[in-house]
């Protein structure tokens, strides 16, 4: 593998970008992200160039949108199709993890025709959308960027790199809702804006463009494999870039440091969550609205608990 030791723009593999060319152990998104959500021993054990134990985690439910998105533009991870109907014989379950093993991915018949209908119908809505019908046509795929945060060394994979403009599209496919009125929660529990955020700083870095557009293409991988295009408005993003400069700083602490502690070894107590108080509050609304007539509270308890009375049982 070929060390990385500057700032740019680089076509490599997905699987070289995975692996961390670069001189000193980089920080991801996906990396990032970890630090943030979870903790810097998971960051650590999630990175491949710290956990010698790191393993690519290989799971049947991301061959599908692994293998739209290398249709959809044209690199990634080689298409394995086999032959088998399903994976219950050991002869298919042989060839899937040989696949795996080389770093290729796998896909029944029915699932490689159903990632070819899925970009088909993805590239027709696209070709139709009002403002994205460019996304993924002119321009280089898998482009990985290299950047630095003063000391911090950073990468991102970004999907497709565009000959012109400052709009750049992410390709995200889901077994849920694409809706876009609804995806947001999605979005932001998925640390989709981290991400977005993350990969705007490295576009202005390495490319020198101000104020880069990052933009979601999502696509439903069921029929009728409806797609919408998601972005995030100003402040969305100024929250986000709060969380990437957090990162940035505790990768550098972590990683000068040699040191990446998990949870907190205090004890953290939890409040309710703000659906469970309003629920209270509604409830004990709602109580104080029901009057009872003394001497009829006890008649009103028994009559409640009452069985119904069954058919042919007389009033």
């Amino acid at each position: 593998m070929t060390i990385i030791d500057r700032a740019g723009l680089f076509d490599i593999s997905e699987a070289t970008y995975h692996a961390d060319p670069v001189k000193v152990p980089s920080l991801s998104s996906s990396i990032g992200k970890k630090l943030i959500n979870q903790s810097p021993r998971h960051a650590f054990d999630a990175h491949p160039r710290l956990n010698p134990d790191h393993q690519v985690e290989n799971r049947t439910i991301y061959d599908l949108g692994s293998a739209a998105h290398k249709i959809m533009l044209g690199k990634g991870a080689e298409l394995v199709v086999i032959d088998a109907a399903d994976y219950k014989t050991k002869a298919a379950k042989e060839a899937r993890d040989d696949a795996y093993a080389a770093g290729n991915t796998p896909l029944l018949p029915h699932q490689y025709e159903n990632a070819l209908a899925m970009v088909k119908v993805g590239r027709q809505q696209l070709d139709a959308h009002e403002d994205a019908s460019v996304a993924f046509t002119d321009g280089k795929p898998e482009v990985m960027m290299v950047w630095q945060e003063g000391d911090v060394w950073c990468r991102a994979l970004l999907d497709w790199l565009p000959n012109t403009g400052r709009v750049f599209h992410d390709y995200k496919t889901t077994a849920m809702s694409a809706n876009p009125e609804t995806y947001g929660r999605t979005l932001f529990n998925l640390g989709f804006d981290f991400q977005s955020a993350f990969y705007r700083r490295g576009i202005r870095a390495v490319m020198g463009i101000a104020d880069p557009i990052f933009e979601f293409v999502v696509q439903e991988n069921t029929a009728p494999h409806a797609l919408s295009v998601v972005g995030l408005p100003p402040a969305a993003l100024d929250e986000a870039e709060i969380d990437v400069q957090r990162a940035i700083d505790l990768w550098n602490t972590c990683l000068s440091n040699d040191c990446w502690p998990g949870y907190s070894r205090r004890t953290y107590y939890v409040d309710p969550p703000g659906y469970l108080m309003a629920q209270r509050l509604d409830r004990e609304a709602r109580d104080s609205l029901q009057t009872v007539e003394p001497g009829k509270e006890m008649l009103g308890t028994m009559m409640d608990w009452q069985r119904p009375l069954a058919k042919g049982d007389a009033a």
